[in-house]
């Protein structure tokens, strides 16, 4: 009897030291994570503190992602792996497979006899593995990622108490992990927004606000930028002799890096303009510059018209930019006018042509960004060259300005409700 009281008595009291432990492990981890530390450091500490807690020999915390592992398929990403270094250990790798089950399942998992385990039957096993116990990070119902405890270090596996305490451990971490990235995912769109406001100051900063002022010609201008900054530009140049230049350009992608080529354009053709006498030697010398010093990964459509108001006759030429809207009073249609030549940025070898011709009074040039023919309504449909050339027609006979807003009218009629992915620029010159 006294035997027996005595080891009662050693199993309260090692009853009692385990919990004691435990306590310490939950307040530890409470004292040390915060909602307002980066993900990555919560992630590490918890489990850490698991590892050492439960006395395993690593552990990994795997996060519920937006999309799909590429490579594997698998929708968690590995986020930490700990591994215990007072022992020589290589990495564990089964958290796809605990990923799969856990998304099935949701609730804990021990299995501390890894080779004859149902639940890993036919699963190609690191020969390290001897014991397993996994545990659902939840938060608000909502499963987010999975913690992983690999090989229990004591003899017998890992424990009922073992798998109350990571679950108490992933019970306490998940709303402050999930409170973390979310406050992270604040933190990069206010900056994400940031540098978008930045991208939409460089851009309504490169357009021009007023039009040149001639008796010869009646020039109206349209721009509207996208949610998403893009990377179209116009503008006017005084080339004297009574020349006058307008230039309009896209450059590819969106966003602050798009706003930025835009600045340099801009400020590469104020310099050597003047230094050219035609829009095709002019564009040849863009298209030299943007190849030695711009972004690789960018190119700009260009169309480049010279208009010499004294003789009203126009040269222009275009590097991949959508075809220009030509109306003749004469003949009293629009037609397109395309060029074949590659956009700015993109060989060095590329060539490009002029056109002229001679503008009667009434003759109505339109030039534009792609923004205005890819415009998708809600059924996805594009507005396209077909439309404009319609829209341009019914109102050729009016000014510049109301020409513009036909287009606009008939664009907005056209896409309702759907959004705007693209910046939208306009500009219509007639011939007076």
């Amino acid at each position: 009897m006294p035997g027996k009281n005595i080891q009662e008595l050693e199993k309260e009291n090692q009853h009692l030291k385990k919990t004691v432990e435990d306590l310490w492990t939950i307040n530890q981890l409470a004292r040390i994570i915060s909602s307002t530390m980066p993900v990555d450091q919560i992630l590490d500490k918890v489990v850490a503190v698991s590892v050492k807690g439960i006395k395993a020999e690593q552990g990994t915390i795997s996060l519920l992602t937006a999309r799909e592992n590429e490579e594997t398929g698998d929708p968690f990403k590995t986020m930490i792996r700990k591994i215990d270094v007072s022992r020589q250990v290589g990495r564990y790798r089964l958290d796809d497979h605990l990923s799969g089950w856990m998304l099935s399942n949701r609730k804990p998992l021990t299995i501390n006899d890894v080779k004859n385990d149902n639940i890993l039957k036919g699963v190609q096993l690191n020969e390290g593995i001897q014991s397993i116990l996994s545990v659902p990070l939840m938060c608000k119902g909502n499963l987010i990622g999975v913690l992983n405890i690999f090989n229990k270090k004591d003899v017998g596996g890992f424990s009922n108490n073992d798998q109350r305490l990571l679950s108490i451990i992933a019970s306490q971490s998940a709303q402050i992990i999930e409170n973390a990235r979310l406050y992270e995912e604040e933190k990069q769109l206010r900056r994400y927004e940031n540098e978008l406001e930045m991208a939409r100051d460089i851009q309504e900063g490169l357009i021009p606000k007023e039009v040149p002022k001639t008796n010869k010609l009646d020039i109206s201008s349209f721009f509207n930028p996208a949610d998403e900054v893009g990377g179209d530009y116009f503008d006017y140049l005084d080339l004297g002799n009574d020349k006058i230049g307008i230039v309009m350009a896209d450059v590819s992608g969106h966003g602050t890096a798009a706003a930025l080529v835009m600045t340099m354009i801009k400020g590469i053709v104020h310099a050597i303009t003047s230094d050219f006498e035609s829009p095709e030697k002019a564009l040849a010398e863009l298209n030299s510059i943007l190849n030695q010093i711009g972004p690789k990964e960018k190119f700009v459509t260009m169309i480049f018209l010279v208009f010499d108001v004294k003789n009203m006759k126009l040269q222009y030429s275009s590097a991949g930019h959508p075809p220009l809207v030509l109306y003749s009073s004469k003949s009293q249609t629009c037609e397109l006018v395309e060029f074949i030549c590659p956009a700015l940025g993109i060989s060095s070898l590329s060539q490009y042509k002029q056109k002229q011709m001679t503008l009667s009074p009434g003759d109505l040039i339109l030039v534009y960004t792609d923004g205005v023919t890819e415009a998708f309504n809600t059924q996805q449909e594009m507005f396209e060259e077909t439309r404009l050339l319609e829209a341009v027609q019914e109102t050729a006979k009016q000014p510049s300005a109301k020409i513009i807003e036909h287009v606009k009218k008939k664009l907005q009629e056209f896409i309702k409700d759907a959004s705007q992915s693209d910046d939208v620029a306009m500009i219509a010159i007639k011939a007076t």
